[in-house]
């Protein structure tokens, strides 16, 4: 298997891109046909606080089905464009697919250790991007609307996000 191939099932077992992990949302490109895009699915919001008025998508992204686009033909520019450090050092042969695939493992876990702080700690939200439901907790907690066990597992939930976001600045995102 060649270095591309391996990079297409790198993808395909991670999604990590589109799933609401790495990233909170998307900006549009002005090629992209936001309408085209919104029949498509894709959650959009219109982006009035900056400069840039482009929309940008939501992420978890709709149009993630287990770790495989659905509109990916359509998909837009941004994410056409993306390629994470991992699948780049696949693709150049600094890592195996095996290698490769152990961290997204380990990514996977960590994840999941965060879900299950957050829905302990009573965000359900799976609509939401990791980073967003952490700071919906973060906010509630600090206005003092938490119960007594909450400053425990907001500990843990801390340590995990950082674990998490540790190493997804040295494998996924520079």
């Amino acid at each position: 298997m060649n270095n591309t191939n391996s990079g297409n099932e790198l993808c395909l077992d991670c999604g990590l891109c589109c799933n609401g992990v790495i990233f909170g949302r998307g900006q549009l490109k002005p090629e992209d046909d936001a309408d085209k895009l919104r029949r498509l699915g894709l959650r959009l919001k219109k982006n009035h606080a900056t400069a840039n008025p482009a929309p940008k998508f939501l992420q978890p992204c709709a149009a993630l089905t287990g770790c495989r686009c659905r509109i990916y033909p359509d998909r837009p520019g941004y994410c056409q464009e993306f390629d994470c450090v991992l699948l780049k050092n696949l693709v150049a042969g600094h890592t195996s697919l095996a290698g490769a695939q152990r961290t997204v493992r380990t990514a996977r876990r960590r994840v999941k250790t965060v879900h299950q702080l957050l829905m302990a700690l009573g965000e359900t939200d799976q609509t939401a991007a990791l980073s967003l439901r952490f700071r919906r907790v973060q906010r509630r907690l600090e206005s003092g609307d938490a119960a007594s066990h909450a400053g425990e597992l907001y500990g843990k939930l801390t340590l995990a996000i950082h674990d998490l976001n540790r190493l997804l600045g040295e494998k996924f995102y520079r």
